[in-house]
């Protein structure tokens, strides 16, 4: 996909309402460019080049913010080279060792800068879910009734066994609150434990820039997975590192930079296999806590129409049939079996390619695949490879822990 074209009009756009005074258009158009960059610094070559990218995307943003503050009066939009490096920030940057250890921290973060495509109809099953978080979106950024302010849902936990969707979910909330159709919000897509074993020495000052950036390119949503890794009890062996990364994290999630700001939403979304292992003080700044469950049966129709009707495979087996016989799979081993599945009847009826192979590029891009329709006992040779890790106990350990957070 091209993108070069569409950020040169959009930065020639902020500069055309910049000079007719259209401060808030300007805006706009800037938040556009920086949601357009982002995705094109997703489909750089090379580290380097996507740094770069990033760092525009978020200078452009920053524009954005200062036009609709009224901090700054010109913004003259400059036609993006890609390799014009961000200003820095506040006029100079600091110098020496403070400034790489800044860089280093500032880069971390960009690398966790996604845009998400994922839609709710990308998910299987979940209806339930999908409503609540989408009342909970609607109820923080509708407009307020007048004479009464609502408090804004910005802390969400989806807790339940391994591959239910819980990313997902984080992907889809954040594809909702995009600007429009051309801007998307930003997703910030954190895996906990990496953080912390790459990053040990610097996890609190990455955590308050994290939520520093995410502030700055509002709407945004933090998705925090594996959680546990950060936010589980306390005991008196925990390490002064440990202690300060777990009470930068609480002061993030309590969002006192924001409190009373309707112009800046941040959503913060923790996932968990094991919401017993949560320290209670983090637990009590989630406003909800939502059961990813096991899909039922609808769900797991639904989940294996996703990857095999909507991918344009022919069934000779019923789904509903399939539905039953995949009872105590998780999306993801459901995925994994229809995964198997195509392989498998791919690699049967285009026995060929390995010798295409050895004959070139040329001859393997040349070659049309075969296929044919997936039967039943496809699926049921796949299912010997394939099994469901979670147990009736561990469905049980999780319906309990739910009904205690009731109490």
């Amino acid at each position: 996909m091209d993108l070069y074209s569409p950020i040169k009009l959009a930065l020639t756009k902020a500069k055309e309402m910049y000079e007719a005074r259209e401060h808030e258009k300007a805006a706009a158009a800037y938040d556009k460019a920086a949601s357009l960059m982002a995705i094109y610094a997703e489909q750089a070559i090379g580290r380097d080049a996507e740094m770069r990218r990033r760092k525009k995307a978020m200078e452009y943003r920053e524009i954005a913010k200062k036009l609709r503050s009224g901090e700054i009066e010109a913004a003259g939009a400059k036609e993006d080279r890609d390799e014009a490096p961000a200003p820095a920030a506040n006029g100079a940057a600091p110098e020496g060792k403070n400034a790489k250890a800044a860089g280093e921290v500032k880069a971390a973060v960009l690398s966790l800068i996604k845009t998400s495509s994922i839609t709710w109809g990308d998910i299987g099953g979940l209806e339930p879910t999908k409503e609540e978080v989408k009342y909970a979106l609607g109820i923080t950024l509708a407009k307020q009734p007048v004479g009464v302010q609502l408090s804004a849902w910005t802390n969400i936990l989806f807790y339940g066994p391994p591959g239910t969707g819980k990313t997902l979910l984080a992907a889809a909330t954040s594809h909702a609150i995009r600007n429009t159709d051309d801007v998307p919000a930003v997703f910030f897509n954190v895996k906990v434990s990496s953080i912390l074993s790459k990053y040990f020495g610097e996890s609190s000052k990455i955590i308050s820039e994290l939520y520093g950036t995410a502030r700055d390119t509002s709407p945004a949503v933090i998705f925090l997975d594996e959680f546990e890794s950060v936010a589980g009890k306390r005991d008196d062996q925990d390490s002064g590192p440990e202690r300060r990364i777990l009470s930068t994290l609480l002061s993030e999630l309590d969002g006192m930079e924001a409190k009373g700001r309707r112009d800046i939403y941040v959503l913060t979304i923790a996932a968990t296999n094991r919401p017993w292992d949560l320290d209670p003080a983090v637990l009590s700044r989630f406003e909800k806590k939502i059961l990813i469950p096991l899909p039922d049966t609808v769900a797991r129709r639904e989940i294996l129409r996703i990857h095999l009707d909507k991918r344009g495979f022919q069934l000779q087996a019923d789904l509903a049939t399939l539905a039953a016989a995949t009872e105590g799979y998780s999306g993801r081993e459901i995925e994994r079996l229809c995964k198997e599945v195509t392989t498998r009847m791919v690699a049967e009826m285009n026995r060929d390619i390995p010798g295409l192979i050895d004959k070139g590029l040329d001859e393997v891009r040349k070659y049309q695949l075969k296929v044919r329709p997936l039967t039943l006992a496809d699926f049921q040779k796949a299912a010997a490879k394939i099994s469901p890790q979670t147990t009736a106990a561990d469905v049980k350990k999780y319906n309990e822990w739910r009904e205690a957070q009731v109490e």
